[in-house]
């Protein structure tokens, strides 16, 4: 973007930078757009491959991914910017969407990205019959890893530094990092030989002067002395000591966001492999899942092995046993294929999905046709009362004075009969369907779907759960960093208390998606048919 220093800076002043604040002092070309645009690449890649991996058509990926992306960036460049000073004015304030210049919210591009998201494929949900949640699953998790690539972006850029630190606790980095660790020394002091009386930060081409083909000029800047200690700009620049330097916030996040999306992708999602200890596939039928957990049976012979008939078909490995005749090969099972053959995989019992299924087709007309009527009722109900009414007004008109009251009392107990007849169809509809079910869209019939396709009561972790334990995760996350930043690289810069209050609702958001997807979703709004965790 910028072909010299001279040009470069005259930029960066021009952005209202402040004093000292020199972050970007041996780079010319900004590194995020890049690292931006090579972690929205790396999430599409690994979503793609994992979507890959359950058989999901990408046609609302590809097409989400028009939607969901310039929101994005678009939510990301108007909350980086609009809590900073020089993008508040009206002069400067359509600058907020120039999402090339610095100045980009995580968080305001999740917030705008993940609406979107949330939008799209729920409505396609309805026409693919897959989960909204898990599409999510898919999506935000793998956002950790183009959050950390876009890191190495900031460390580039020489951005998100923590509490300072000396030189010495840092020697032991590579210089490409340990030499991008430094904030640049406030130069607002130092006076400007060749304008008395200023600065020469109010020189706007006061960089040119000091380096000369990248090269330092150590003879105009040892005439540039710091008016308060006498020191001459070249000291000040070559000394290591008068650095301030910090530590590595940028990196330590970026490192975080990988190990959560490793726990996540490795450890929440395949959670029932390693917590079903009462109730496991060994446990139940040892003959059948022959693996390094099962104590009957670590291998065993074809003879004896129990399979049947799966959605996919079942990997085992093949080892050799000794046996008192020699050696044999005998079949042995990984975790993965265990839960697979036993709860991913097992063929559904069609007969009994489809009774449950006309049962479930039968209750959603009943209700259909309950509400509509109830309706219909309610409709003409309101154009009784409007006829009523004038009827009421043209004999009012005409009746004694002596009979009016009389003509009042009938005209009330007319309407409190009309209406009573309508409260009671809502009482008996009421009492035949709940009010989950008549506006919340609960399914009375999801414990039901629940027990047909898991009869074995396995404890696995639902559709949603990722969703979660990310938002939940990356809010722990970023709050024990927070505490270690400025207030000025606050999520909300300079709102100590905003900052720390957004950001306990997002951890709380995380647990609420959390029990909700486990504890809640499965047994009140499963549709059959549906792909969750496993197609229902």
């Amino acid at each position: 973007m910028w072909s010299t220093y001279d040009d470069y800076y005259k930029w960066l002043l021009s952005q209202n930078t402040e004093p000292g604040d020199m972050r970007l002092l041996f780079g010319l070309v900004p590194a995020y757009p890049v690292f931006m645009f090579l972690g929205i690449c790396l999430v599409i890649l690994i979503t793609v491959i994992q979507m890959n991996k359950r058989k999901i058509p990408l046609r609302e990926l590809e097409i989400g991914i028009v939607i969901i992306v310039p929101i994005g960036i678009i939510g990301g460049t108007f909350f980086g910017k609009i809590f900073l000073n020089n993008y508040q004015s009206w002069s400067n304030f359509y600058k907020v969407f120039f999402f090339w210049q610095p100045g980009m919210s995580f968080f305001g591009a999740l917030l705008l990205g993940s609406a979107a998201g949330f939008g799209w494929f729920y409505k396609r949900s309805k026409v693919t019959q897959i989960s909204m949640w898990v599409y999510l699953d898919l999506i935000l998790v793998n956002i950790l890893l183009g959050h950390a690539l876009g890191r190495w972006g900031n460390l580039y850029n020489q951005e998100i530094l923590g509490n300072p630190v000396s030189y010495e606790s840092i020697s032991w980095m590579p210089n490409f990092i340990k030499h991008r660790l430094f904030y640049f020394p406030n130069l607002m002091y130092y006076e400007n030989p060749l304008q008395p009386g200023k600065h020469i930060y109010d020189d706007p081409l006061w960089f040119q002067s000091i380096y000369l083909n990248g090269v330092l000029n150590t003879s105009i800047t040892d005439a540039w002395k710091n008016s308060e200690t006498g020191d001459s700009l070249t000291k000040l620049l070559t000394s290591k000591d008068l650095f301030q330097y910090r530590s590595p916030l940028f990196l330590i996040e970026g490192l975080g966001n990988i190990v959560l999306w490793m726990l996540i992708t490795f450890g929440v999602r395949n959670i029932n492999r390693f917590s079903n200890k009462g109730n496991n596939p060994w446990k139940l039928c040892p003959e059948a899942y022959p693996c390094l957990w099962n104590p009957k049976f670590k291998t065993i012979s074809e003879e004896k092995l129990k399979d049947w008939y799966t959605l996919a078909p079942v990997k085992y490995r093949k080892v050799k046993v000794k046996t008192e005749n020699g050696e044999t090969l005998e079949l042995t099972m990984s975790l993965r294929s265990v839960w697979n053959k036993a709860y991913y995989w097992v063929e559904p019992d069609y007969e009994a999905n489809k009774k449950l299924y006309a049962e479930i087709e039968e209750w959603k007309k009943d209700l259909y046709k309950t509400t509509l009527k109830y309706q219909n009722d309610k409709k003409q109900l309101k154009v009784k009362l409007e006829k009523m009414k004038l009827e009421f007004n043209k004999k009012y008109k005409f009746t004694k004075q002596s009979l009016q009251n009389q003509l009042k009392e009938d005209y009330k107990k007319s309407i409190i009969v009309e209406k009573q007849k309508l409260a009671e169809k809502k009482a008996e509809i009421t009492k035949n369907f709940t009010f989950g079910e008549r506006y919340l869209g609960f399914n009375p019939y999801g414990k039901e779907l629940e027990k047909a396709n898991n009869p074995n009561n396995f404890i696995v972790a639902r559709s949603g759960i990722a969703s979660g334990s990310y938002i939940l995760g990356y809010g722990i996350l970023r709050t024990i960093l927070e505490t270690q930043r400025q207030a000025t690289e606050y999520m909300i810069p300079n709102h100590v208390v905003a900052n720390f209050l957004v950001l306990s609702l997002i951890i709380l958001t995380g647990i609420f998606i959390i029990v909700m997807a486990q504890f809640v979703i499965p047994y009140k709004w499963r549709e059959i048919g549906w792909l969750y965790e496993k197609t229902y």
